[in-house]
């Protein structure tokens, strides 16, 4: 394929980070681990779900320096660059068969589908390479899976796999370097000669790679900063929760006290109001608040500690789960001002001693 400059790139981008939103980098030195324990279908299965596809894996392997055709059902284009007669130009070989019933992305359809995987005898050699032609490979799958107008271009494919984080892994295996020495022994002396030999996979040049990879960071870092600050919320809310749980704890002490503690001067105003304690069911609605927004506050966390894919529809549960604990929080101010007013008529009769205990416990 023709050279692209990086406007191209950066309006590819923004083209499919709506459709795909934006995934953290995956933890690559776990899948780097499988290949290297030759765990090589492990290895491709855990890269297909990072990118959103819960496939069953089908592997062939072929000879090292086989070249791929287009004479068999092998459709997508390898990821290294091939020469002016579309071989390859590299020593591994990945590709995968794209059936024409593909299920759409995302859909339970896709649990378990087959996708057969071609790869060289040699693909372990170079693990974080691998990964690389691996991510670049089956998101082919993906945005043939979407019906995506560009699903057969290779740069949008290159981008898709950087988009749903590959794009840290791709740039320490994008590259192949491989040196060889050459020493020739002369009569008084001896010229050593390096050979290094470079080969890029992907269709990306080093520029479009740098500045697509920049553009991806620079977005990744805004939805990880929001995500931090809503988790800091939820921390705090957390907190909050226990204090009044807290709240209520000392509410039953107190009123508990004052019950063994009968022989005290207390004004007919707090005596009154004291005796309405012991109704039934005085503090229920504020421990149903308490408990409720425990709850809520178990699903909250769950989500944003599980949440590494940026998508449209994640954004959105995080605006409203942090637009929830705004409405919550104010509710449990109230709340609490309540019972605090209640707590603070009983303590004016609670000793000094007792009151240090329960500090304490």
């Amino acid at each position: 394929m023709d050279e692209v400059d990086n406007n191209y790139i950066e309006k590819a981008l923004k083209e499919l980070i709506p459709v795909l939103g934006i995934k953290e980098f995956v933890d690559h030195e776990r899948i780097v681990a499988l290949i290297g324990s030759k765990k090589v279908k492990e290895a491709i299965k855990a890269i297909a779900l990072y990118l959103g596809l819960p496939i069953e894996v089908n592997i062939s392997y072929v000879p090292k320096g086989y070249r791929p055709s287009s004479s068999d059902d092998f459709q997508s284009t390898h990821l290294v660059k091939t020469d002016q007669n579309n071989r390859g130009t590299a020593g591994i070989t990945a590709q995968v068969s794209i059936p024409s019933n593909l299920p759409f992305y995302g859909t339970p359809s896709m649990v378990n589908f087959p996708i057969s995987v071609r790869l060289s005898e040699n693909c372990a050699e170079n693990p974080a390479t691998l990964i690389a032609v691996m991510a670049h490979e089956l998101s082919h799958i993906v945005l043939h899976s979407l019906w995506h107008k560009e699903k057969q271009n290779e740069f949008y494919t290159d981008l898709t796999a950087m988009i749903l984080g590959f794009a840290d892994i791709m740039k320490t295996g994008r590259k192949i370097i491989k040196t060889s020495s050459f020493t020739d022994q002369g009569f008084m002396s001896s010229t050593t000669t390096t050979h290094t030999e470079t080969t890029t996979f992907g269709y990306l040049s080093d520029g479009n790679f740098v500045c697509a990879f920049n553009e991806i960071k620079s977005v990744l870092n805004k939805q990880k900063s929001t995500k931090k600050k809503l988790f800091k919320k939820l921390m705090q809310f957390g907190r909050q929760l226990t204090k009044m749980r807290k709240q209520a704890v000392y509410f039953d002490k107190y009123l508990e006290y004052l019950d063994k503690n009968i022989n005290q001067e207390i004004s007919q105003e707090d005596g009154n109001k004291i005796s309405a304690f012991h109704q039934p069911g005085h503090t229920d609605n504020f421990l149903s608040i308490v408990r409720k927004n425990e709850s809520s506050l178990q699903g909250f966390l769950k989500f944003v500690e599980n949440l590494k894919s940026y998508t449209g529809r994640n954004i959105e549960t995080m605006q409203q789960y942090e637009a929830q604990l705004k409405l919550a929080n104010e509710e449990l101010i109230r709340q609490h001002f309540l019972l605090q007013k209640d707590i603070d008529i009983m303590k004016k009769y609670v000793s000094f001693i007792y009151k240090l205990k329960l500090w304490f416990t």
